[in-house]
């Protein structure tokens, strides 16, 4: 098969206009945006503590495969939410729910 050179910003307009025609298509890919976000910030959180996969497993008790499920994912395999607290309470973090409609100066002075 040839190569095909492809325009990045055609490209991108085209599933711009795919995702502006269905509402239900966009919705699920902000989802899939999201939990892709929040994976590589975990891998990043993990990296700039200078820990290794290996460290998170001995801290854990968790696998090296249930590791790279949480930081790489799998289409079929989302990590519990036991294993998700495990591994960043590992990495030194705690999860919190945050109001994304309250303002920032809201969230800091309301605890």
């Amino acid at each position: 098969m040839p190569f095909v050179q492809v325009n990045p910003d055609e490209e991108l307009n085209e599933l711009n206009a795919l995702l502006d025609s269905d509402s239900r298509l966009r919705k699920k890919f902000e989802a899939e945006q999201k939990e892709l976000e929040f994976r590589v910030k975990l891998a990043q959180a993990r990296k700039e503590k200078k820990l290794t996969q290996n460290s998170i497993k001995e801290k854990t008790g968790l696998t090296q495969q249930a590791i790279s499920r949480i930081e790489c994912g799998t289409k079929d395999r989302s990590p519990t939410l036991r294993t998700l607290i495990r591994y960043i309470d590992a990495l030194g973090y705690e999860l919190t729910i945050i109001d994304k409609n309250n303002s920032l100066v809201d969230q800091l002075t309301s605890k």
